[in-house]
């Protein structure tokens, strides 16, 4: 028997209209672009967690790296460096000395500083470089490929060891002179053209944590005055020899005009490292977009008869540093300062070390760092304030933060 097709029973039909497809696509769209909003949101949220746990943990080491050197300012073993290069009205030293055998005997004697190399200026135990247009109240905008600066976008001028680092322009620079934290009694001074120093190994593995082969700058000091000085040899764990080789123009035996005689007395006196180091901002090694905190740390081979320099990467993303130093309000022709700061200024307006007097002034360090993510986090950017100078980021969604301290220099407070 042959059935039309028109007496099919509904129930045997198959299948989905047009209609009933074109609902089902709709639907399922939604819910995937649902899924996508979801995912989209998820990542970016990820994406800014990521860039906001990276920033601060850069902030926190940079702040770090730098407050750890700002506070060893002015250490100079016994006594500070106010108290060593304290003058009278007439200019006279009326404390110890800060002796150099960097320098020859007549500029010793003659307290002419100025003759020494940049980074052997120990009678400066921390000077400052402020780069142009980044006073407080002005706006700088940061470009999106950071520029190298030339020695005159900073005022003072930065030295030759300074301008050939790379330094980003819109950025401060600082050097810290100071005797290393760690030292070691010194039990016998033999003075003579090959002077032997002879200290205690106090170390729990059997070497000395101060005089270490690959190091060469030291410093001897007392309570009346510090030398500081380049081993003429690899030193030992207990003895080091000094001559006026190499980097020194006079040895450990000689009396000047400045200093009486020049004598070390067995458990009176100390050995240190002297360390002279700079932060500056350059561009990251590794990834040549992104710019970074740094520190050089000027040295010397025992015996050797030149300055090494030693570049190292501290943190990433660092887009600027800015500084401004609080000077003792005590009068320049004062002999001892009062320890309280009432002025704040720049780099430029404390001026060159010409002005040792107002730097052996600075008590206290404001830091600022704009510091930015590694990686892209899709935020917004804004103008950020760095101790009160405005920055305006490119649009290179990066994550940034502001960070500021200010950071006592212990070794000068109330003057000790």
């Amino acid at each position: 028997m042959i059935i039309s097709s028109g007496s099919i029973p509904a129930r045997l039909q198959r299948g989905l209209s047009l209609i009933e497809l074109m609902i089902a696509v709709i639907i399922g769209s939604i819910l995937i672009l649902g899924l996508i909003q979801v995912f989209s949101a998820s990542r970016a949220a990820y994406q800014l967690s990521q860039g906001i746990a990276r920033n601060q943990e850069n902030g926190r080491f940079a702040m770090d790296f730098l407050a750890r050197d700002l506070r060893m300012a002015g250490h100079m073993g016994c006594v500070n460096d106010q108290s060593l290069l304290s003058t009278d009205s007439a200019g006279n030293l009326t404390g110890g000395n800060i002796r150099s055998l960097f320098l020859n005997g007549d500029d010793r004697n003659a307290n002419n500083v100025a003759a020494l190399p940049f980074p052997l200026r120990f009678d400066l135990s921390i000077q400052g470089f402020e780069a142009n247009g980044t006073s407080p109240g002005d706006s700088v905008n940061l470009p999106a490929t950071p520029v190298v600066g030339a020695a005159g976008d900073w005022t003072p001028t930065l030295p030759a060891e300074l301008s050939g680092l790379g330094i980003i322009k819109g950025s401060d620079v600082v050097v810290l002179r100071y005797l290393s934290p760690e030292e070691e009694t010194i039990t016998g001074f033999a003075a003579g053209g090959t002077s032997t120093i002879s200290y205690a190994d106090e170390s729990a593995a059997g070497s000395s944590r101060v005089a270490t082969g690959g190091h060469g700058l030291y410093a001897l000091a007392d309570c009346q005055g510090a030398t500081v000085f380049q081993a003429s040899a690899a030193p030992s764990d207990t003895t080091m020899t000094v001559s006026a080789t190499g980097l020194n123009k006079t040895s450990l035996d000689f009396v000047g005009a400045l200093d009486g005689a020049l004598a070390y007395r067995e458990g009176q006196a100390s050995l240190f490292r002297a360390e002279s180091v700079a932060y500056y901002i350059a561009m990251n090694g590794g990834n040549p977009s992104v710019p970074a905190l740094y520190r050089v740390r000027w040295g010397a081979a025992p015996g050797g008869d030149a300055l090494t320099s030693a570049p190292e990467e501290l943190v990433e993303g660092v887009d600027s540093m800015q500084l401004l130093y609080g000077e003792d309000s005590a009068d320049l022709s004062s002999t001892i300062p009062t320890g309280y700061i009432d002025t704040v200024n720049t780099a430029d307006t404390i001026g060159d070390g010409t002005n040792g007097k107002r730097w052996r002034r600075v008590g206290a360090v404001q830091l600022g760092l704009l510091v930015r993510s590694s990686e892209r986090s899709g935020s917004e950017q804004v103008v950020n304030n760095v101790l009160q100078v405005g920055m305006t980021p490119p649009e290179d969604g990066n994550y940034r933060s502001t960070y500021e301290t200010t950071i006592a220099l212990r070794n000068r407070l109330f003057g000790n």
